[in-house]
């Protein structure tokens, strides 16, 4: 698959977002991008997916299966079952077949229970999970991550890790964004940054975002939440999550569980402690 000479821009008098961007995926890959925020990393996504066509520039060689998980799953008025349904007989699947594989996946990411829930009604972190089984019906040989692993708990982020994986040791290519700067590190074939509209190689210290590190008593187990929790030698634990999340993981955290005791909040660079 080979975008070459992409170019992006929102309106015909707007500044290119991308600017003859090339990028080569080969089948087997797990590529990662990287970019400060509005730096047009997530429109490079979407384009690779199919869903933005580039301004100028071309895409070819996209594998006839692709699919593409935003970072927030749309909260479009359909029961959870009923829409995986739909998006299943789209893709061609009888009704056997989408029935099947949607509890396959409900169930291996601990959503099963939250079939007859109206999506608009769901949590993000579940909501999202229902996106990912939704990319996940058509056994895609093109997997586009934008920021999906945002809103997942714990062991949706490490089950999410391993559909990366499988889908690469397939022969299928995966490209994601994630600002975790440990994400499939050890995993990517390849990395690279968008950095005024252009695309750039990367190596992985450039993928350190702001962290915050949350020490918390009382905390639920296990770790039901966004981000990554370890216990303390005195029965605390830290969570460490982007910077940037952090707000609204205390308010999904003081809402959820109220008795949990945030003892301190502070700030680190990447993932050090």
């Amino acid at each position: 698959m080979l975008l070459n000479g992409v170019g992006y821009r929102y309106s015909q008098r707007a500044p290119w977002v991308l600017d003859n961007v090339r990028l080569e995926l080969e089948p087997g890959s797990l590529t990662r991008i990287g970019g400060y925020n509005g730096s047009g990393k997530s429109t490079l996504m979407r384009i690779a997916a199919g869903v933005h066509r580039p301004g100028r520039g071309s895409v070819t060689g996209r594998p006839a299966r692709a699919a593409y998980v935003p970072g927030q799953l749309p909260a479009v008025p359909f029961r959870v079952q009923d829409y995986l349904l739909h998006l299943g007989r789209i893709q061609g699947l009888s009704e056997s077949e989408a029935e099947q594989r949607l509890q396959a996946g409900l169930e291996r990411f601990e959503a099963w229970g939250y079939r007859k829930h109206r999506i608009g009604d769901l949590s993000r972190g579940t909501a999202q999970k229902v996106a990912i089984v939704q990319a996940l019906l058509g056994e895609p040989e093109l997997l586009i991550l934008d920021e999906a692993w945002t809103s997942l708990d714990a062991a949706g982020q490490g089950e999410l890790d391993d559909v990366a994986r499988t889908v690469r040791d397939g022969g299928g290519i995966v490209v994601y964004v994630d600002h975790d700067a440990q994400r499939l590190a050890e995993d990517a074939t390849a990395a690279y940054l968008v950095r005024d509209g252009s695309l750039q190689s990367a190596a992985a210290a450039d993928f350190a975002v702001p962290t915050a590190l949350i020490d918390l008593e009382g905390a639920p187990e296990p770790w039901p939440l966004p981000g990554r929790a370890r216990p303390l030698a005195d029965g605390a634990v830290r969570v460490s999550i982007a910077a940037e999340h952090s707000d609204r993981l205390l308010r999904e955290l003081l809402t959820q569980y109220p008795t949990t005791h945030v003892r301190t909040v502070r700030m680190a660079e990447g993932s050090a402690e």
